[in-house]
């Protein structure tokens, strides 16, 4: 069993066989319903609160159509122009006479390179310059977070020439055929979905199906094709082998980029890098081998820590590198005195409101810091942050070191202060559904859940007194959390896991 949540399980089950079939579309691949991705239309939370489906009217999906078709050519029209621009920032990565590229797929965080004025890679820190310790030659892929708008993208392009930073753009690479392609993707898109609603049956799982691919209908598709395009080529153009480590989390661009990859036979190997702390409840995380024909799967996965294994038959599955968390492992930074509660503020929306409005109606003993997500902006909550709360922008590695507590809602921030001894309030939001982070591992001593101001109250008080009296039955159970959910980030078990050697 995937899920520890039977309802979860039966879903995910349903959806894998509908991407069998659906599948031998090429088309469908772009699909993030079919890729168990979660979406604004909450398709996950309707059905485990066996919520009835919304009713759709005529009108609802001509909006739907109309708006896919502008969307998407807007996409499709804006990818051309910041090709133009690409061109004239002259921002171009060498690929003559390469032997052997490593390739390493991550997010670049629009706003990050502007505050920062250069590309700092969060999800692979550090390991860039491993691979030029080792002399292997290597290049970004960049798959943009934030503002894609043409002129943004051309202050980026700029950014990264000025650095030198080793970036492969799609805009270096494709041609005026891959912009045909795009045109006819366009259009013929929308026909294969229809295609698959037909074969839909009357049960509510179908029902459901069909409303999210409704719902999402108007999705930005297009660069998620775009990205099987950049793969496409970059497998033909590149005369030695690829060995690309990518930042997987089983999303529809991730599939698109690897079938590009694979177009060309046995020229890529791709290493999926789930290196971060996973919730139980996240289905796009889960691979699902009956994909594996289809190419969209990488050869091989790495997770985060020991108690994220998983067994599969036809997958390497190992523990690699935490390279997020290599501030866990030195121990000495974080016997500071502490100086304040810190909030950790989860992705999605819903819950850091939630959260926020819990934690104003607290007594807290402490001051209250509040560490939102890097990829929100937290002005949008000023109006409901208390006066006496305070905003920071300081890295969590160095807020840890001062906090005397953590709390927080469906957020891996939560598993890194655990991890340190440091107790922690995991916060549910009952009217909601919760994806949930934490492991078994020292509840009730460490850290346990709590839905009011009363319960948060009374935990803080649990916890005071266990800081006091048994300060390091607090150490010993962060210890078991960091074993269990961390792989230190060693040299040794670098090469290894990313097969360097």
């Amino acid at each position: 069993m995937k899920f520890q949540n039977p309802k979860i399980e039966k879903l995910y089950e349903h959806l894998s066989k509908i991407s069998r079939e659906a599948y031998k579309d090429q088309y469908l691949i772009s699909n993030i319903i079919i890729s168990k991705q979660k979406y604004n239309g909450r398709i996950l939370e309707n059905y485990l609160a066996d919520l009835p489906l919304p009713k759709s009217s005529l009108l609802f999906f001509a909006k739907k159509l109309f708006s896919y078709f502008v969307k998407n050519f807007l996409i499709w029209v804006a990818t051309i122009v910041t090709a133009i621009l690409h061109r004239f920032s002259k921002q171009k990565f060498p690929l003559e006479k390469i032997d052997k590229l490593f390739i390493i797929d991550t997010y670049f965080i629009i706003d990050q390179i502007f505050k920062k004025n250069r590309f700092e890679d969060i999800y692979f820190p550090g390991f860039s310059e491993h691979l030029k310790k080792e002399k292997k030659i290597f290049a970004y892929t960049t798959r943009w977070f934030g503002s894609k708008q043409p002129f943004t993208l051309f202050r980026i392009f700029q950014i990264l020439k000025r650095t030198s930073t080793p970036a492969l753009t799609p805009y270096q690479l494709l041609k005026i055929t891959d912009y045909a392609r795009a045109l006819k993707f366009l259009i013929m898109y929308p026909f294969s979905v229809f295609r698959l609603m037909k074969k839909l049956g009357t049960s509510y799982e179908d029902k459901l199906t069909a409303y999210a691919l409704w719902e999402i209908f108007d999705d930005g598709v297009m660069e998620s094709y775009f990205r099987f395009l950049f793969g496409r080529q970059l497998s033909s153009l590149i005369e030695g082998r690829i060995k690309c480590m990518s930042w997987y989390e089983g999303l529809a661009t991730d599939k698109n980029f690897y079938l590009g990859l694979r177009t060309t036979p046995e020229k890529a190997e791709i290493i999926g890098a789930q290196l971060f702390v996973r919730p139980s409840t996240l289905m796009n995380i889960v691979t699902d081998e009956q994909e594996i024909p289809f190419m969209v799967i990488p050869d091989k996965i790495l997770v985060n820590g020991p108690g994220y294994q998983f067994d599969s038959k036809q997958l390497k599955v190992e523990t690699g590198p935490a390279l997020r968390y290599k501030h866990l492992f030195n121990t000495e930074a974080y016997n500071h005195s502490k100086d304040f509660i810190l909030i950790i503020s989860p992705y999605f929306d819903h819950a850091t409101r939630h959260l926020l409005d819990l934690a104003s109606k607290v007594d807290w003993p402490y001051p209250v810091l509040i560490k939102f997500h890097p990829t929100m902006d937290w002005k949008k909550y000023e109006a409901i942050i208390p006066k006496y709360f305070s905003v920071t922008n300081e890295p969590i590695a160095q807020l840890l070191a001062k906090t005397f507590l953590a709390i927080g809602q469906s957020t891996g921030g939560l598993i890194e202060a655990a991890a340190l001894g440091i107790p922690t309030i995991d916060i549910l939001y009952p009217e909601k559904f919760n994806h949930d982070y934490m492991p078994a591992i020292g509840k009730g001593i460490l850290w346990n859940k709590a839905t009011t101001v009363q319960e948060i109250e009374l935990l803080l008080k649990q916890f005071q007194q266990t800081l006091m009296k048994k300060p390091d039955l607090l150490k010993e159970e962060g210890e078991k959390m960091k074993s269990f959910c961390f792989a230190a980030p060693t040299e040794e078990l670098i090469n290894r896991a990313f097969e360097l050697d």
